[in-house]
């Protein structure tokens, strides 16, 4: 057999096979991952009434703003809650989550949401860990985080990642959004809201890497 025959022999079963696995990482987390992801829902979750968003819309106190999905919302004006000022963002969609505004000198933890500290600008440095997240009380446990994880990650202002799952199966979630810094009262606050989202199919809730591969994805609602 000539050489030529032979490189050529040789390229058509290896080449497939290099192909193969350098793009079976990428294959295995496109079924693992992207697949559920696209089949969240986000939906109402505290009003689901369009004329509430017409009241909060058209309140001079209120502020909006547009996601880089082109998605409009607002929310009112902070009351204080547990010595921190929140809010209601609802959108014309009928989507709607509690906005929280933390300072900037101390962080934000809550969730797998460890701290967060300031870049520069809207830019910021976010720490996830599992931080013994868990649902329920004395006599029952309805949900808990039991893999061990922490990792650092730069986000920008309208990233948008699960926090944490709601069940084991994976059929309610809960979505954050990172809007950037506010400002109070000549006072800086980190601004992310939460909202849920649900599956028949369910996600996979294993961490951290249900985070970093929602931080990927792209939740067209938001």
């Amino acid at each position: 057999m000539k050489t030529s025959d032979k490189l050529f022999v040789i390229s058509t079963i290896y080449v497939p096979i290099m192909l193969v696995l350098l793009f079976s990482p990428q294959i295995n987390d496109f079924y693992t991952y992207s697949v559920p992801l696209n089949s969240l829902v986000v939906g109402p979750n505290f009003f689901g009434d369009p004329q509430q968003f017409k009241k909060i819309s058209e309140d001079k106190e209120s502020k909006c703003f547009t996601t880089l999905n082109n998605n409009f919302y607002c929310y009112g004006k902070p009351r204080i809650h547990d010595e921190y000022p929140i809010s209601m963002v609802i959108g014309p969609n009928g989507i709607d989550g509690e906005l929280h505004f933390n300072l900037v000198s101390q962080g934000v933890s809550y969730f797998t949401m460890k701290n967060m500290t300031r870049v520069s600008g809207d830019t910021a440095l976010i720490n996830f860990a599992d931080n013994n997240y868990r649902v329920g009380n004395k006599e029952r446990t309805d949900y808990e985080i039991t893999d061990k994880f922490e990792f650092d990650i730069v986000i920008e202002k309208f990233d948008t990642f699960i926090a944490k799952c709601n069940n084991y199966e994976g059929t309610s979630v809960t979505i954050v959004q990172y809007l950037g810094i506010g400002t109070l009262d000549s006072v800086d606050y980190f601004l992310t809201w939460h909202m849920l989202a649900h599956s028949d199919k369910g996600v996979p809730c294993k961490y951290p890497e249900i985070i970093q591969h929602s931080l990927k994805h792209n939740f067209g609602e938001l």
